[in-house]
């Protein structure tokens, strides 16, 4: 399923904002740099998003 180049800059920058939002509530950027670490690496290793994340894909 090809995806539209607007999709990806919608998808870009709700995340920026999510990490926006999280940074001005006070979580601290290392922490926000490790999670996106971490789920950028289950997702590599995985090969997809997964729909649910329970603790079997953590």
């Amino acid at each position: 399923m090809p995806v539209e180049l607007n999709e990806i800059e919608e998808a870009e920058v709700e995340l920026e904002q999510w990490l926006v939002d999280q940074a001005e509530n006070g979580v601290p950027e290392v922490v926000l740099i490790g999670l996106l670490r971490d789920y950028a690496d289950d997702i590599e290793q995985l090969g997809y998003v997964p729909r649910t994340w329970g603790e079997a894909e953590r």
